[in-house]
C-alpha cells in the first residue's frame, strides 16, 4: 500500500515539476517579449525605465527560479535526494513570497508610472517636432501609430508645437486640411494607453501567478507527503 501511494506521489510530483519548468520558460519568454516591445520607448525616455526593466527583471527572475525549482524537484525524485526535495520546498515558498510582493507593487505603482509617461511625452513634443532628434521623433510616431493615441496627456499637448499635430495621430487615411478633433485624430493620450497595455500584461501575469501559486501549494503538499512516505519506509 505504501509503495502504491509513494508511486502515485512520485508521478504527480514529476508532472508538477514539468509544469513548473514550462511556466518558468513561459515567464522568461514573456519578459523578453515585453522588453523587445516596450524597450525602445523606455530608452527614448518616454517613461521612466525603472518601470519597464523592473517588471521585466522580476518576470525573468521568477521564471529562472521556477526552472531551478523544477530541476531541484526532478533531481530529488530521480536521485532520491531528500536535501534536493527540501530545497525544492524552500524555493517554492520564496517564489510565492516574491509573487505576492510583485502583485502589490504593480498595483501600487501603476498610476505613478502612467503620470510619469504622460509628463515625459508631453515635455518632448515641442523639441522633438521642432527639428529635434529624429530618432526620438520616429519612436514617438511609432508609439502614436501603434497604440492609437496622441500626445502625452492628450491631443491638446500639440497646441503651440511647430508643425501642429503629426500624421501619426491621424485615425483616417489622410488628415491633410481636416479639423483637429476626435473624428479625424486620436485624442487619447499615449501615457494612459501605454500603461493600459502594460497593465493588461500585468493582469495576465497576475492571473498566471495565482495559478502558479496554487500549483506551488499543491507541490509543497505533495513533496511533504512524499518525504513522509519515504521516511516511513525507513522506520
Amino acid at each position: 500500500m505504501c509503495k502504491c501511494i509513494e508511486g502515485i506521489l512520485k508521478v504527480l510530483l514529476f508532472i508538477f515539476n514539468f509544469l513548473l519548468l514550462v511556466a518558468g520558460i513561459g515567464l522568461i519568454v514573456i519578459g523578453a517579449v515585453v522588453a523587445a516591445e516596450f524597450g525602445k520607448f523606455a530608452r527614448e525616455e518616454l517613461f521612466e525605465q525603472r518601470y519597464l526593466w523592473g517588471t521585466v527583471g522580476v518576470a525573468i527572475t521568477i521564471g529562472l527560479l521556477l526552472v531551478l525549482v523544477g530541476v531541484f524537484g526532478i533531481g530529488g525524485l530521480c536521485c532520491k535526494k531528500k536535501a534536493l526535495l527540501i530545497g525544492f520546498i524552500v524555493l517554492l515558498i520564496v517564489i510565492i513570497i516574491l509573487e505576492i510582493a510583485v502583485m502589490v507593487l504593480v498595483f501600487v505603482y501603476k498610476d505613478e508610472g502612467e503620470d510619469s509617461a504622460k509628463t515625459s511625452i508631453a515635455s518632448l513634443l515641442n523639441t522633438t517636432y521642432s527639428g529635434g532628434e529624429s530618432k526620438t521623433r520616429d519612436v514617438l510616431n511609432e508609439l502614436q501609430d501603434k497604440f492609437d493615441c496622441c500626445g502625452g496627456f492628450n491631443i491638446s499637448d500639440y497646441e503651440g508645437v511647430t508643425g501642429g499635430v503629426p500624421g501619426s495621430c491621424c485615425r483616417v487615411s489622410n488628415c491633410t486640411g481636416v479639423a483637429v478633433n476626435g473624428t479625424y485624430y486620436w485624442t487619447r493620450g499615449c501615457g494612459e494607453r501605454l500603461f493600459d497595455e502594460i497593465g493588461d500584461l500585468g493582469v495576465g501575469v497576475f492571473v498566471i501567478a495565482i495559478i502558479i501559486a496554487l500549483f506551488q501549494f499543491i507541490g509543497i503538499i505533495l513533496a511533504c507527503k512524499y518525504l513522509n512516505e519515504d521516511d516511513s519506509k525507513h522506520v
